[in-house]
């Protein structure tokens, strides 16, 4: 797939903005912070920084507490929806998950737009899928409920979290699992509002969000209607958010997370989409429009790499971009690309 790609920017294969594919390339990752930028992230390294990770610590053990108790004496997928004083504290649950990413220097959380009803959109649809951080974009919209690996609710700390939103939970092991959650969105959908609403990334994977991957079509077998939600980093001129596979890891995109003064989300909220008879019969027709209208929306090309295709790029050139090797070619290169052109080609 890859050499498809290579092969059209031969043919003339640039995007509305006049970017080769290699520029929009959704497994790339590119750093290149000025001087003035490495200070400071050296100055906030030894200042600033630990201050936060004691405040993103202290954030999460406190939501996980108010999680848990709006949960507790409740199976893992409750039959009916929290209500009365679990809702105060699954309430407590947002406000602290979105101070978790005040503290890690999110200064900035901006929401346009209006969030449609439960009732109106049972689904919520979230691209590009860019980063760990993204649940706590999902936090300004009320954290709505995922649909989610049952491994994830099994993670210290965080699980309660998941359980309290109301996620539906599938197990990676179970051949029929797609259609089990199909099956339990529509029936949440079928209860006009009485649910609250689910958010889905539908790319299923990380990308640098500079395009969007294909849709998979879980979320749209069950033909209801979709709210599209779009995420935007406004520092990408420094890529301090993107977690893919070819790049840097967790504790080091965090780490660089942390040293940027401030970091601003925008999620932008657009109309709902009500699928035609025919999107309803083909899900993958669903799925492909909803991603063509919101590649329009963030004025984004499209790319039909997948997971398998980010695999082999990792399998073969084994990229090592340790907390160690990230810091040091920031700053002995002051730069950082990856995997190279003839890589991705």
């Amino acid at each position: 797939m890859t050499k498809e790609l290579a092969n059209g920017e031969k043919n003339g294969n640039i995007s509305k903005s006049g970017q080769s594919w290699y520029d929009t390339h959704p497994f790339r990752y590119s750093l290149y912070p000025t001087v003035n930028d490495r200070l400071v992230w050296l100055i906030m390294a030894f200042t600033v920084a630990p201050i936060r990770l004691v405040f993103v610590f202290t954030f999460i053990i406190l939501a996980s507490i108010v999680a848990n108790i709006s949960v507790m004496g409740l199976p893992l997928e409750p039959a009916q929806p929290l209500s009365g004083w679990r809702l105060v504290f699954r309430d407590l649950t947002v406000f602290f998950s979105r101070c978790i990413a005040f503290s890690a220097g999110i200064m900035s959380q901006t929401v346009k737009g209006r969030q449609a009803s439960s009732k109106e959109a049972p689904l919520l649809i979230m691209a590009p899928h860019t980063s760990s951080i993204d649940p706590l974009a999902g936090a300004m919209v009320g954290l709505p409920g995922a649909v989610s690996m049952m491994d994830n609710a099994k993670i210290p700390l965080l699980g309660a979290i998941f359980r309290a939103n109301q996620s539906i939970f599938v197990e990676r092991g179970d051949p029929d699992s797609r259609n089990k959650a199909a099956a339990k969105i529509k029936m949440r959908a079928e209860a006009k509002g009485a649910w609250p609403q689910l958010i889905v990334l539908p790319e299923g994977f990380c990308s640098n969000g500079k395009s969007l991957l294909p849709f998979k079509t879980g979320a749209f077998l069950p033909g209801v209607s979709v709210q599209p939600i779009t995420v935007k980093y406004n520092n990408r001129r420094l890529d301090v958010t993107s977690w893919v596979d070819t790049g840097p890891g967790l504790i080091s995109m965090w780490s660089l997370l942390l040293c940027t003064p401030i970091t601003r989300i925008e999620v932008m909220l657009h109309p709902v989409y009500h699928p035609s008879d025919e999107e309803k019969e083909n899900p993958e027709l669903f799925a492909k429009n909803v991603r063509d209208l919101m590649s329009r929306y963030l004025e984004l090309p499209t790319s039909e790499l997948t997971y398998r295709n980010l695999k082999a790029i990792v399998q073969q050139n084994k990229p090592r971009v340790t907390f160690l090797n990230l810091w040091w070619s920031i700053i002995s290169k002051g730069c950082v690309d990856i995997p190279s052109r003839e890589a991705l080609s």
